[in-house]
């Protein structure tokens, strides 16, 4: 965890303080969406915000995925519309980039994704820059603007999710106002925004003659498995996450 509070390029006239915002954020610097802790200016009618991996950005940084050196650069040096090579994301501020003649982009939340994530109850999800097999949300390899982008696969290899296409589920609840930022709000208003995100259709499954029961256990451990990489991409400890959490391993 960094400092409580710091002075940052971006915002030099007040201070940062780090909160845990109730509600989702714009990032000011990648521009991205943020759903937990970040630094917030300290004043009440200044609406700035950071994610921490924006707020403590290093010069330059290093990913094997990438496997070059990248720097760190307000603005993508290079023109046109841009994309992160790990959510599939524009580019719109914040970002790391390689020197090769055709350079890579990731934004610092992404960079710093971990690499394993595990639940209660063992269930562990690794981070691939390759997908073994089909993404269970989009049902391709690849994210729909042709970026191949990374993705979480469980241990067993059955449930595959391109890191792009649980943002963009966020996202787009986002977008539509799913997420309520009211003051008289409360976190289960959001916490069933957020459950709503996650897709009711019928997943795919390893085979059609499945039982009632196993396609009830299929989906809780693909839904699970969204909800660990939702924890991951924005953030935890949040209690709109955590509730989530809670509800989907106790099913």
């Amino acid at each position: 965890m960094g400092l409580t509070k710091i002075k940052h390029s971006s915002h030099s006239e007040h201070f940062l303080l780090l909160k845990y915002p109730r509600e989702p954020y714009e990032c000011n610097g990648c521009k991205g969406l943020g759903l937990g802790p970040c630094y917030e200016c300290e004043h009440e009618d200044c609406s700035f915000y950071l994610h921490e991996e924006c707020a403590n950005a290093t010069p330059s940084a290093f990913h094997s995925f990438s496997k070059c050196s990248l720097r760190f650069h307000s603005r993508a040096p290079q023109g046109g519309r841009r994309f992160c090579d790990a959510c599939g994301q524009d580019v719109l501020g914040f970002v790391y980039q390689c020197k090769h003649k055709k350079p890579h982009d990731y934004h610092p939340s992404c960079l710093k994704l971990q690499r394993t994530l595990t639940a209660e109850d063992g269930t562990g999800l690794h981070l691939r820059e390759k997908l073994p097999s089909k993404c269970l949300n989009c049902g391709n390899r690849k994210t729909w603007n042709g970026i191949k982008g990374w993705s979480y696969v469980s241990s067993c290899g059955q449930y595959c999710y391109h890191v792009a296409c649980v943002k963009d589920m966020i996202l787009k609840k986002w977008k539509k106002g799913y997420f309520l930022q009211d003051g008289n709000v409360n976190e289960t208003d959001n916490y069933l925004a957020l459950q709503s995100a996650i897709p009711s259709r019928e997943l795919e499954l390893p085979s059609r003659k499945s039982s009632s029961k196993a396609k009830k256990t299929w989906i809780r451990k693909a839904k699970k498995a969204i909800m660990l990489i939702i924890s991951a991409l924005f953030g935890d400890p949040t209690t709109l996450i955590s509730l989530l959490v809670q509800q989907l391993l106790s099913d």
